[in-house]
């Protein structure tokens, strides 16, 4: 009897097609929408194929998303890590977020799309928690320097606004003005710090 092939042996280049057509599929019909058999016929590829790699759909879409959060994160989690000093990690972490935006804007409209599912939050991997904590907890660390009153709150209103810039960014190109955006950031929560490190 064949053994399938693991999905770690999957030639890349086939499992960027699929994940290609999947995104695709998702971002424009949700997850209900779609069936494996459209996602096979996008990726022009047998359902039989498809199916050789992946065992369902919801396993193709957990699958995607660890992907999509990779691609989005791996350049603010490489901020995260510097040595910079909190108002610079700041700066960064906001122009790492758009880039993230600007250069993927399908992969930001399908977290969009999951986050406002509330029937997707079982699908939704771990890695998406293992992503959003730290760079909260970070945030949280960077305004604690800054000698913020409450820095957990302002924490987590910044990673809102991030949020919602790269939302801005990919749905309304045409008022998205990101040089007035980062002066506006800048003003109301980096210019304005004291402390010691910031």
């Amino acid at each position: 009897m064949i053994t399938p092939v693991k999905r770690k042996d999957i030639p890349p280049q086939r499992r960027q097609q699929i994940f290609d057509a999947a995104s695709e599929l998702f971002a424009h019909s949700g997850y209900h929408g779609v069936t494996v058999d459209a996602i096979a016929q996008r990726a022009g590829i047998s359902k039989g194929n498809l199916y050789w790699y992946f065992r369902s759909k919801q396993e193709i879409f957990q699958l995607l998303i660890d992907h999509i959060v990779a691609r989005i994160f791996t350049p603010v989690a490489e901020v995260m890590e510097s040595n910079a000093p909190p108002r610079e990690k700041l700066r960064a972490l906001a122009q790492s977020c758009l880039d993230a935006a600007d250069a993927d804007p399908r992969a930001v409209h399908l977290m969009w799309q999951i986050v406002t599912q509330p029937e997707l939050k079982d699908l939704l991997s771990s890695e998406f928690k293992l992503w959003i904590e730290p760079f909260i907890d970070h945030l949280t660390r960077l305004f604690t320097q800054t000698g913020e009153k409450e820095p957990e709150g302002v924490a987590m209103l910044y990673a809102f606004i991030l949020d919602a810039l790269m939302f801005l960014v990919i749905v309304s190109p045409g008022i998205y003005d990101r040089e007035k955006l980062m002066a506006a950031l800048e003003d109301k929560f980096i210019n304005s710090m004291g402390g010691e490190y910031a």
